[in-house]
């Protein structure tokens, strides 16, 4: 089944002079359980990883869950192909990206340690069966579990969106001041909640102007997980308003199980290379 946000009750650009030009597009997941295959798109689902190639281990000292040197495995999050999402500008040679972060907690730090693996499927021969899995017998009960994800499949979509107020030039901000008047509606119409690929993220959920650790270029959004998909004008069409505590609501707002603390995070990544070093960033 298709996922389709409905349609907003206003239409910024035609009410708000000058915002047209700041319209960015970004891909809503949708992420619905499910049992997606190893070289499919998916959050939390198996990955195309070669059965011959070391699966990545948290190198972070102050991780909780350090074991022994290469420390404990990380989990698999996110795995995205080059058919599915074409907006992703691969590197040469490859089609299918992986990522993975680590579970644990690292002394208070808001930035959790990931890997992003780029490669070319078809030369994924021999897939893993069994990635190690990290530890987690003797710790707190259900804490770490709530960073592990749960197998979904994804229902891209591509909407338009609208940057965060404060990101907007002055002139252009005090225009939508002066039509919000303080109800909050540019915030609630302007950026889409939940897992998304690009655009804008949430505000609040990632600090601005960080900088590549590498060569100091702007980061941007890359990825934006959150805890469920939103809701009023975010909602799915397909989905409907689903009754709190019927399985439909859990698949709707809490459809990968996973517990972004407060609110939604981001996965930033180098405007200049997708190659350097990512963080993800939570509240």
């Amino acid at each position: 089944m298709t996922r389709t946000t409905a349609a907003p009750s206003v239409d910024l650009a035609q009410v708000i002079p000058g915002l047209g030009a700041y319209a960015r597009t970004t891909v809503r997941l949708h992420p619905r359980p499910g049992s997606p295959g190893p070289r499919d798109s998916h959050i939390g689902g198996p990955l195309a990883w070669p059965a011959s190639e070391a699966w990545p281990h948290c190198e972070a000292a102050d991780c909780d869950l350090y074991l022994e040197d290469p420390g404990s495995p990380m989990v698999a999050l996110v795995q995205l192909t080059a058919a599915d999402f074409p907006e992703i500008t691969f590197p040469d040679g490859t089609d299918l990206l992986q990522i993975l972060w680590c579970v644990g907690y690292h002394g208070g730090a808001e930035d959790v340690p990931c890997r992003l693996v780029w490669r070319r499927a078809a030369e994924v021969t021999e897939i893993l069966q069994e990635p190690p899995v990290p530890d987690l017998e003797d710790e707190l009960p259900g804490f770490y579990e709530t960073y592990i994800p749960r197998p979904c499949v994804l229902h891209p979509e591509r909407v338009i969106e609208y940057p965060w107020i404060w990101d907007l030039p002055e002139d252009l901000r005090g225009r939508v001041q002066a039509w919000d008047q303080d109800k909050d509606q540019y915030e609630q119409l302007s950026t889409a909640p939940g897992f998304k690929i690009g655009g804008t993220a949430i505000h609040g959920s990632v600090p601005s102007g960080l900088k590549c650790v590498v060569c100091d270029a702007p980061t941007v959004l890359f990825l934006q997980l959150d805890n469920g998909e939103g809701d009023g004008r975010w909602c799915a069409v397909e989905d409907g308003q689903p009754d709190y505590g019927t399985p439909e609501y859990e698949q709707v707002y809490t459809p990968t199980g996973m517990l972004i603390d407060v609110g939604p995070g981001g996965l930033l990544a180098c405007s200049a290379d997708f190659g350097h070093p990512v963080v993800f960033h939570r509240q």
